[in-house]
């Protein structure tokens, strides 16, 4: 057998634990990890090697019912992902009847001609029958190729999974290089760890109304030490008082943990200086938001 490879899309509803899979699969965190919905706003890439095969795995924003633009356009935006995919991953929870969301997006999901698997992920919060329920009531859709329980936190199953995957890809090249684990550049990787911050340490709207840039990353000659300057930008005056906090306590409790993500992933000591801005309304302006989603 030839090597393989492929892309493979990274479906389900918003906290299914998309992201955690993929982190899992990698081996390293890559992707925001939030039980709030957005928390993948971009089309990311992250590349899986080993000798037998590259596996590019598409992680798609959660489908979630729109509330605004943005959130129209992330959904857009995930249903675009499935184009010119060789495998669908559909992720779900143990929820042991199909909800009614779900059973929308089966819709057009059967008119994709792409083999497709059903992950059944947190299996290790499961009660009672709810696993094999689950897999029954899904199961009789006729929908997919494959039905796997999975638990990404406890890596239950993940090692299958990747080998059913590699049976269903085509033989091909690999498209990326072996260093390569995601197709954004180290700003981006930088800004999403910030922002992921704001999600875990902010309520109500304001999750929703930031992002981030990284103005510059500096490598200092003279120590080891990388400097990261940013700006996380909110859609309301007000909103930026609350993401300062009471002598500038909420900020500097995100920049402390961003700073050690950040340290984790660069492999070095990380500076890092935090600005918050108002850009008003930018949730609400296609300009603006094509600027944050950037090129797919």
């Amino acid at each position: 057998m030839g090597f393989k490879s492929g892309f493979v899309g990274v479906l389900g509803q918003t906290n299914v634990g998309k992201s955690t899979f993929i982190n899992a699969i990698l081996g390293k965190k890559v992707l925001i990890v939030s039980e709030k919905r957005q928390s993948t706003r971009n089309r990311i890439r992250c590349v899986y090697n080993d000798p037998e095969a590259q596996i590019v795995f598409v992680d798609t924003p959660g489908l979630h019912k729109p509330v605004d633009k943005l959130s129209r356009l992330l959904l857009k935006q995930a249903f675009g992902a499935l184009e010119g995919l060789d495998l669908i991953l559909y992720m779900v929870e143990p929820w042991e009847e199909i909800p009614e969301y779900d059973a929308k997006i089966f819709e057009p999901l059967k008119k994709l001609s792409m083999p497709k698997f059903l992950l059944i992920n947190k299996i290790d919060r499961a009660k009672g029958d709810q696993v094999p329920k689950t897999i029954e009531t899904y199961a009789q859709t006729g929908l997919f190729a494959e039905v796997i329980p999975i638990s990404c936190l406890q890596g239950i199953n993940l090692g299958k999974t990747i080998q059913l995957i590699k049976q269903y890809l085509p033989e091909g090249p690999k498209y990326f290089p072996d260093e390569v684990t995601v197709d954004r550049p180290e700003e981006f990787l930088l800004a999403e760890i910030v922002r992921e911050k704001v999600y875990h340490l902010t309520r109500q709207e304001i999750p929703y109304s930031v992002y981030v840039e990284v103005q510059e990353i500096r490598e200092r000659e003279d120590k080891p030490l990388v400097e990261v300057y940013a700006t996380i930008y909110v859609a309301k005056p007000s909103q930026k008082g609350i993401l300062i906090g009471q002598g500038g306590k909420m900020i500097k409790e995100i920049g402390r943990l961003a700073r050690l993500d950040m340290e984790q992933l660069l492999g070095t000591r990380v500076y890092l200086d935090l600005q918050v801005k108002v850009r008003e309304r930018w949730n609400e302006s296609e300009a603006q938001i094509a600027r944050v989603l950037g090129p797919e």
